[in-house]
């Protein structure tokens, strides 16, 4: 490693996409065994480090993966923004969290700096959904006081105070055929149900903690045949509980309701994805995030997110989690960038929280 974003430019450099962060992982475990930390994987392929320290544990997290997107990248440093050729995505999203990290170990070991227990979580298949955070084996993490996620796109500075629940429905319906010009009025209409359905649900902006879309609508087969199924995905996210809870009944209830209409059937499979939090002003870990940036003269910037990190999931698993921005925008896209004083801001940052 070189400098900083030497660093950064090398892993993103290394492709890891959803379920193929291997060589990534391998590189990573590779600089934590130099930098003094212990290592372990969990059978989903979650990368685990412990460096020891003195007082409570501190655990820091990113995740390995990137969108599809960002395979290939080809990054470009021009007028203090790092980017791609406008081919691919950067992959900042979130080998920013992930280089910041290293760089602040890296500074604690050749600086002998005083800090707590370090651990150090980097997951797999957080783009899916947090496939990995939720497969995270607490034993091999040990006991954590308090912990960070940095997977947030905006200002280095800036908390995430409260984050949605999300779930997820997938909804089957089954009709029956028949030919579309011989004998329709034969047939139940798998598509007619579930249009009727989505007709009939509240949907996109419910109010302004709610969210609910349609994701994806299939239904294969012949186009002169009446459809005899046809699966629709829908999602619904809230910054409250309960109006999710209202949110996922009406619709199922529209879903219900579309299929007794025709005479048909559907199966419904409803699946939370995972919960929400809140951290109160007086919370342990807002209190030390606010003091390090306070420390290091940085604008503080809390705000609330309808999206999800490991930080749901690491809450909801009872470790106080906060959820930071990293300094990249443009997350997932062709656009995606980071400035080099967002990264530089970011790794400064992260070793004076591994201080604290």
């Amino acid at each position: 490693m070189h400098t900083l974003v030497d660093l950064f430019l090398e892993l993103v450099s290394i492709d890891s996409p959803s379920y193929g962060e291997d060589r990534l992982a391998l590189f990573l475990e590779h600089q934590l065994l130099k930098l003094g930390c212990a290592t372990a994987y969990d059978g989903a392929g979650n990368l685990y480090a412990h460096l020891p320290g003195i007082g409570e544990a501190v655990l820091f997290n990113a995740h390995m993966d990137t969108v599809t997107l960002a395979v290939g990248a080809k990054p470009i440093v021009s007028d203090g923004i790092i980017k791609t050729d406008g081919t691919t995505a950067l992959g900042a999203d979130d080998k920013a969290a992930i280089a910041a990290i290293l760089w602040a170990l890296r500074r604690i070991r050749e600086g002998q700096i005083a800090h707590p227990p370090l651990s150090i979580l980097f997951t797999v298949a957080e783009e899916e959904g947090l496939v990995g955070a939720s497969k995270v084996d607490l034993a091999l993490l040990g006991p954590v006081h308090h912990g960070y996620t940095l997977d947030v796109t905006g200002s280095v500075g800036t908390a995430v105070v409260q984050a949605a629940w999300h779930d997820m429905i997938e909804a089957t319906f089954t009709g029956r055929a028949a030919h579309a010009g011989f004998e329709p009025e034969k047939g139940v209409s798998a598509i007619m149900m579930a249009s009727r359905a989505i007709d009939r649900m509240r949907l996109l902006r419910i109010d302004e903690e709610t969210t609910a879309n349609v994701g994806s609508f299939i239904a294969a087969g012949a186009k002169n045949i009446v459809s005899e199924q046809a699966t629709v995905v829908f999602e619904a996210r809230s910054l409250n509980e309960r109006k999710l809870i209202a949110q996922i009944e009406d619709m199922k209830d529209a879903l219900g309701q579309a299929s007794a209409f025709y005479g048909g059937g559907v199966a419904i499979k409803h699946t939370p994805l995972y919960s929400g939090y809140r951290h109160e002003e007086e919370s342990p870990v807002l209190r030390n995030f606010f003091e390090a940036c306070a420390r290091l003269s940085l604008p503080f910037a809390t705000k609330t997110t309808l999206g999800g990190s490991d930080a749901n999931i690491l809450n909801a698993r009872g470790i106080p989690t906060l959820a930071v921005a990293s300094g990249y925008r443009g997350a997932h896209s062709t656009s995606e960038e980071i400035p080099v004083a967002e990264l530089e801001a970011l790794a400064t940052l992260t070793l004076e929280l591994m201080k604290s």
